[in-house]
């Protein structure tokens, strides 16, 4: 039997005496695209944070291939790409040496070629030798995506990563995505955009009162669906 990408054990968090998320437990195997949806406050971002070990849970284990997570940081940081609010670029750098850098951290080979193969599919070739500090919203978030593209990850963690998006970028990157899965790609998601979640995803998990309540397939469910478990 093939071992799972991911499988969480008993995932908890707390802040002080608030508790964030309970006893969490989730299977996701290769190739699976996961719309996460809950309420404000549920703790979805934290969930991701833990997942890209930004974050520690106060209880319970996360495994990939059947071995704790713990006992090989590497080897899952390698697999995963991450995309939130926050860009995590250098300001003062260009894109060009951004790209560069991360790159370089992930040891890709013919590194120069595909920087500029990616500033392209950005659409940021005009902008590759300006800082990022001076990149507008919608630029910044072309950017972070590059990065995805360049680091070339086997599972996409993405919250909210449609905001600051322009309709053709927009696009552009559900385009990616698409083919992303369609070449056997796993991607967690968190959106506020439920329509597009679900053209994406063929998997839901509710997250509600700290705890994953459903489980279900997306092509059963449509965006009033989903509105009427997360308000039920």
């Amino acid at each position: 039997m093939k071992s799972s990408l991911l499988e969480l054990v008993g995932i908890g968090k707390r802040f002080g005496f608030r508790q964030v998320l309970h006893e969490i437990n989730l299977t996701l195997n290769d190739g699976e695209f996961v719309l996460l949806l809950g309420n404000n406050g549920a703790g979805k971002s934290t969930l991701l944070r833990i997942l890209c070990l930004l974050m520690n849970p106060n209880a319970g284990e996360m495994h990939h291939r059947n071995i704790p997570i713990k006992e090989q940081r590497n080897t899952w940081l390698k697999q995963i790409g991450a995309l939130s609010h926050e860009s995590r670029f250098y300001n003062d750098l260009t894109a060009r040496e951004n790209l560069k850098i991360y790159g370089s951290l992930y040891d890709k080979s013919g590194l120069d070629h595909r920087i500029e193969e990616v500033l392209e599919q950005c659409n940021l070739i005009h902008a590759a030798n300006l800082p990022v500090r001076t990149f507008s919203t919608g630029m910044t978030k072309r950017l972070m995506i590059g990065r995805l593209i360049l680091l070339e990850p086997k599972f996409l963690i993405l919250d909210e990563p449609f905001t600051g998006l322009d309709q053709n970028s927009l696009d552009w990157f559900k385009n990616y995505l698409k083919n992303f899965h369609q070449n056997g790609g796993s991607v967690m998601l968190v959106t506020h955009q439920h329509e597009l979640g679900l053209e994406l995803a063929n998997r839901v998990l509710f997250l509600h009162n700290k705890s994953l309540l459903h489980d279900l397939k997306a092509d059963l469910l449509n965006e009033e669906d989903c509105k009427a478990i997360l308000n039920g």
